[in-house]
């Protein structure tokens, strides 16, 4: 194997270099945010557990936090951000609707 340069994608080979026969064994490792979301905005995995555990009521809720957290991201830091986000799409749940939408 090639010596790795500073870039962690260059550990491991391009998705398109795997085989398609006998993959069982073979692991594939993805960027989360280049994979699943064309944006670094992490709204709309909270907008889906919160519409999936809570309904309209919650998903409406978390739309009108949104913005506090958009100006605490944008003033304070992304993770004042997030940790709204968090706490509007999780609060008064039970841990085992969590875990069911995990």
């Amino acid at each position: 194997m090639a010596k790795p340069k500073n870039n962690p994608t260059s550990f491991f080979p391009n998705i398109a270099r795997c085989a398609s026969i006998g993959r069982q064994k073979q692991t594939v490792v993805a960027n989360m945010d280049g994979a699943l979301l064309r944006g670094r905005n992490s709204f709309s995995y909270f907008a889906l557990v919160a519409f999936d555990v809570g309904g309209i009521p919650r998903l409406l809720l978390l739309l009108l936090a949104s913005p506090i957290a958009g100006i605490l991201d944008y003033f304070i830091s992304e993770s004042a951000g997030i940790r709204v986000l968090i706490f509007v799409t999780l609060v008064g749940m039970k841990v085992s609707d969590i875990e069911s939408v995990a």
